[in-house]
């Protein structure tokens, strides 16, 4: 029955009335249109599915004629297109005669010519006979009533009992002829119970005959009859003419004076009355108008008259009628049908109104959002139960269409569930908490995501651990934060849900897009990062034992995952648990053993050792390599620190401080040079001189640096050569050569090798120490201060430099003398052009002086045995 009946019979009674500006039907006429606009487009639809079945019935009749009758259509005599002859014998003849109809246009114009054949089904479909009569017979009770009021001719008890009886009439009539003429029985019914909501209308609202709570009484009557009619029938219209004008009773009855509590109770009644169809028949317009109706006109009375000491007697009621249409979607997911689907506007509607007037009733309740937000995620996860025993029940083809589409609100309440968790922990907790929380749904997300495989459900994860990221940023205060325990927690499960959102992605390969591939490390980078992060900013450098103790577990943590799982980011960081350690012992304010760290690190180094030696042969030999070069520059920078501090501790001088950290240097690269010890070192050579690399720059850098400073051996004297830095720095030379030859036979720096430049090395390092030494010596005894500018102007420097250059010079030639080795004659010949420079620019300004006598007599001498004993050797082959 079209529900523009009972709009034109409002239309027409209340312009009988005086009062109808002022009426409620000019109020809620907008959205009693809306609504029958919407029920008038699908009825049509499926009345034009009905038609085209129909006809392709009859096609079907017509094709099993006999051979002998004449053609179905045959074209018109004058050739026009779309005229039909048709023979008498063919049955079904309209049927068959209808063209098929286009194909839609695309677009804007395919809308509205849509739009306008579904106007001309309506009229032109069906019986468009009794609906234009049953319009006509509205209009006509109207005027009836109207005359009979203006002339008193019929008292007003008689006309509203005369207009009742025609109602019910109305209905015998249609529930006889129910079988007979089913279209026609169900619009006669329709005008039937629209006379009905007319009578009581008008009696309540105009002439004062039912008080207001007696005509929505005799209203709900009528609500339950046409649902009952309805449902006996399959007649979904004739359900939604019931529960329209139900619905919209109390809106049209009001007064503004009633209770609330009657108003929500009534409509209890009413959502009973959909819930009870809902178990029987799949009329989703029908929950669609309940749903709207009941939200709709609740937030309305919510936002006029809602108060704060209304609170206890409207929550009960919202609560109920979330659950009611809750259920009511639960029903038609587990209706059978061809494609299952979801009813998308009511499972996702429902929340969003109910946590919208929800958050409207505990506005100026303390906590009243997270709790809301907590008894809504309660709703979802636990039906969730419910829902899968439902999905897995049943057999046959039946039970899998019907598991298919549970399935999918399943995974739809587990959605919403997580996301109202989300939305209370920021309602209730601080930025940390959040984070926390966020971080872990947002891990959980992108598990179900994989695991079902549903794109949206996997961003949604990442998106939640992004909002936790920010979260966390939100929390810190200050340029150079210092965490608290819970920022720290906070940051930890960030961390967490990086690394199982990592593994979920490397455990689901099928689930994951072409464009995903990458996802596995990105998610296990980025929770390594937020791993590792917070626990630095929190214990580093204050706290160090803490640290060092946070990534020892976090080294068992890997530890373990490694020997149980083949997942990849747990080995990654099983074997770079050294170098996420350096940090820890480069950032300290003091040396490592400060604050039992004399305790913490041995403990951290057996564990990591251990670790190596658990997982040996688990690894790849490169990445095993790497691992034990890492641990080895781990062990190098702990003891080339703490012997450092001791050393400054116990002689409170900078000279010794440095030449012991010089010695530990020293000290490690020969180990790795001799591999006393066959595990670790002698069965990972290569990775240990791989690691020496680190120091031995470091001690190219510690040597440049050092020469620089006079290296007072306090409170020992100053002997050359002797001196704790001289020595300091000539065994750094003899190791770094040792060093260099040692990982050349082992190809542990690949294609680099540092034996071919080792000479040349050696040369030029010894040529540096001598020179030092000798600034040295000057600065000590002959008290000239240690600088370069100082230690320029010095005669007895330039004097001793210029001998010490000719020595240099002697035995650079000498030695290529005596190996034939042209090339380092001529770096001799070189330094000695040098010399002689040197003693007609520098040294011969002030030559009375005895230190530029001394000075050109022995570079004269030196370059006079030079020539005799130095020839230049000859090149090769000659």
């Amino acid at each position: 029955m079209r529900i523009f009946l009972v709009i034109l019979t409002f239309i027409a009674l209340a312009g009988a009335a005086d009062t109808f500006w002022r009426s409620p039907v000019f109020l809620v006429l907008p959205v009693l249109c809306a609504v029958c606009l919407a029920l008038v487009s699908r009825i049509s639809s499926l009345e034009r599915r009905l038609r085209e079945l129909e006809g392709r019935v009859a096609a079907e009749r017509a094709g099993a004629v006999r051979a002998d009758v004449p053609a179905l259509a045959a074209p018109a005599a004058d050739g026009a297109e779309g005229e039909f002859v048709f023979s008498e014998e063919t049955p079904a003849r309209p049927a068959a005669a209808r063209p098929a109809p286009k194909a839609a246009l695309p677009g804007f114009e395919a809308r509205v010519r849509e739009g306008v054949r579904t106007v001309w089904d309506w009229f032109a479909g069906g019986n468009p006979v009794v609906k234009v009569g049953i319009v006509v017979l509205f209009f006509g009770v109207s005027f009836l009533l109207k005359y009979a009021a203006d002339h008193s001719l019929v008292s007003v008890e008689m006309r509203m009992s005369g207009a009742g009886l025609l109602g019910i009439a109305l209905l015998v009539l249609g529930w006889r002829l129910r079988r007979s003429k089913p279209v026609y029985a169900l619009l006669v019914q329709g005008g039937g119970v629209g006379v009905l909501y007319l009578t009581i209308f008008a009696a309540a609202r105009y002439v004062g005959m039912l008080p207001p709570v007696a005509a929505l009484a005799l209203m709900t009557g009528v609500v339950v009859f046409s649902g009952v009619l309805a449902v006996a029938q399959n007649a979904m219209s004739l359900a939604l003419f019931g529960a329209a004008g139900g619905f919209l009773a109390p809106v049209l009855l009001s007064t503004g004076q009633g209770s609330h509590v009657h108003l929500f109770a009534y409509y209890a009644l009413l959502n009973t009355g959909v819930l009870g169809i809902a178990w029987r028949r799949t009329w989703r317009p029908l929950n669609l108008l309940g749903f709207a109706c009941t939200f709709g006109i609740g937030a309305a009375w919510g936002a006029r008259y809602y108060a704060p000491q209304y609170f206890a007697s409207t929550e009960p009621f919202l609560i109920l009628f979330f659950i009611m249409y809750g259920t009511v979607s639960i029903l038609f997911a587990r209706t059978p049908r061809e494609n299952p689907r979801l009813d998308s506007a009511l499972v996702f509607g429902l929340p969003l109104a109910a946590f919208a007037l929800q958050m409207g009733l505990v506005r100026d309740t303390d906590m009243g959002g997270a709790f809301s937000c907590l008894g809504l995620a309660l709703w979802y996860l636990l039906t969730l139960g419910g829902i899968r025993r439902l999905s897995a029940g049943g057999d046959g083809a039946e039970a899998g269409t019907t598991g298919t589409g549970l399935r999918l609100l399943g995974e739809a309440h587990l959605a919403l569930g997580v996301i109202f968790v989300s939305l209370a922990v920021p309602m209730a907790l601080d930025a940390t908490w959040t984070a926390s929380t966020w971080a872990l749904e947002g891990a959980g997300m992108v598990w179900l995501g994989l695991r079902q495989k549903r794109l949206v459900t996997r961003v949604f994860g990442v998106l939640l651990q992004f909002g936790a990221a920010a979260a966390f940023a939100a929390s810190l205060t200050g340029v150079e934060p210092v965490l608290d325990d819970g920022q720290l927690l906070a940051g930890l499960f960030l961390g967490a849900g990086g690394l199982a959102s990592s593994w979920a992605w490397w455990a689901f390969p099928a689930a994951r897009l072409r464009q995903e591939e990458f996802m596995p490390a990105v998610a296990g980078f980025w929770g390594a990062a937020w791993w590792y992060g917070p626990l630095y900013l929190r214990f580093s450098p204050h706290d160090g034992p803490a640290l060092v103790a946070a990534l020892t577990a976090s080294l068992g943590v890997w530890f373990l995952l490694q020997r149980r799982t083949a997942w990849p980011a747990a080995r990654h960081l099983a074997q770079a648990s050294a170098a996420l350690a350096l940090p820890a012992a480069l950032n300290w304010d003091s040396h490592p053993s400060v604050n039992h760290g004399w305790l913490a690190w041995p403990l951290a180094l057996a564990t990591l050792f251990a670790a190596l030696r658990a997982l040996e042969n688990e690894w790849t030999p490169r990445a095993r390599g790497w691992a034990h070069s890492a641990a080895g520059l781990l062990v190098a920078v702990l003891a080339g620190r703490e012997a450092h501090w001791q050393a400054f501790r116990l002689l409170q001088t900078g000279s010794w401080a440095d030449a012991a950290l010089a010695v530990t240097g020293v000290l490690l690269l020969l180990a790795a040079v001799s591999a006393p010890l066959d595990w670790p070192l002698r069965r990972h050579r290569a990775a240990y001189l791989r690691s020496g690399a680190v120091p031995a720059v470091f001690l190219c850098l510690w040597w440049a640096a050092v020469s620089l400073s006079a290296g007072d051996p306090y409170p020992l004297p100053y002997i050359p050569v002797l001196s704790p830095m001289d020595l300091a720095q000539a065994l750094v030379l003899a190791a770094l050569a040792a060093w260099a030859r040692a990982a050349d036979r082992e190809k542990a720096l690949g294609a680099f090798s540092p034996e071919r430049r080792l000479p040349a090395f050696l040369a030029a390092g010894g040529f540096a120490w001598a020179n030092v030494v000798l600034a040295r010596s000057v600065h000590f005894l002959g008290g000239v201060p240690y600088s370069v500018e100082a230690l320029y102007r010095s005669a007895v420097m330039q004097a001793s430099c210029s001998v010490l250059w000719s020595v240099a010079t002697l035995a650079a030639m000498l030695l290529g003398w005596r190996r034939a080795n042209r090339r380092a004659w001529l770096a001799g010949a070189g330094l000695l052009a040098v010399v002689v420079v040197k003693l007609f620019s520098v040294d011969l300004d002030g030559i009375g002086t005895v230190a530029r006598i001394v000075s050109f007599l022995g570079v004269g001498l030196l370059m006079l045995v030079m020539g005799y004993f130095c020839p230049l050797p000859p090149k090769e082959g000659k």
